[in-house]
């Protein structure tokens, strides 16, 4: 099967810092601990940068994606993906409205979303990390390794009606945090997002980094 690289929608919020004893020995902290000492963390966390590798597969359609880059979040709502490969295509949520627009598929156009309708599948924190108990059933499935790190994978199952089946999440066994997420769709569909080089105190993020202007000659098309 040819893999061809384009851009897919996501974004995440995540967190870092030195745990105490026991995190690395799963068998001393239930998964739902694991999932509430990693957002416990996030809080005191205003901005984050981090590289990401994102890889979509549609077994429909008989399809996979992967696409590259770097993101930027800035509490409470501003976001940037912003992608190398393929070198263009971003995701931008400046606090009003969430902007997508992939030249590598169409450069004359651009996708736009409300905040309120669209904002919130792009803040991992939120999603995954906010009052985790309530939403999910967690399930401790084992260790692993990513980007050469060793982690705890954990399942998530929504306790009520979502737009996906399931996630994963793996959370790093030296400090809480978040190295990788897979979202797991009904249709069969899996988006899982890759994180390297998770920067908690990036140099002060410009204005610019979660701004977007349509490009000249583009259609914007509201949803």
């Amino acid at each position: 099967m040819m893999r061809r690289r384009v851009a897919w929608p996501a974004a995440l919020a995540l967190a870092a810092t030195a745990a105490g004893p026991g995190w690395t020995r799963a068998q001393t902290v239930s998964p739902l601990e694991l999932l509430q000492s990693t957002a416990a963390r996030y809080e005191s966390v205003t901005q984050f940068c981090a590289d990401f590798t994102q890889h979509l597969s549609v077994p429909l359609l008989g399809d996979e994606r992967t696409g590259t880059g770097q993101m930027c979040q800035a509490r409470p709502n501003k976001f940037a993906m912003r992608f190398s490969d393929p070198e263009g295509d971003l995701v931008v949520v400046d606090g009003e409205w969430v902007w997508l627009y992939y030249p590598s598929l169409d450069p004359k156009q651009v996708l736009r979303f409300a905040m309120a309708t669209g904002g919130g599948g792009y803040d991992f924190h939120k999603e995954f990390l906010e009052d985790p108990a309530s939403k999910y059933e967690v399930i401790y499935e084992d260790v692993d390794e990513v980007v050469g790190r060793a982690t705890h994978r954990l399942r998530l199952v929504p306790r009520t009606r979502s737009s996906y089946q399931a996630a994963v999440i793996w959370i790093d066994q030296a400090e809480p945090v978040l190295r990788q997420v897979r979202i797991e769709d009904e249709s069969g569909t899996v988006r899982t997002v890759t994180l390297e080089r998770v920067d908690l105190q990036p140099v002060a993020l410009s204005d610019d980094w979660f701004t977007f202007t349509p490009p000249a000659g583009a259609q914007v098309i509201s949803r």
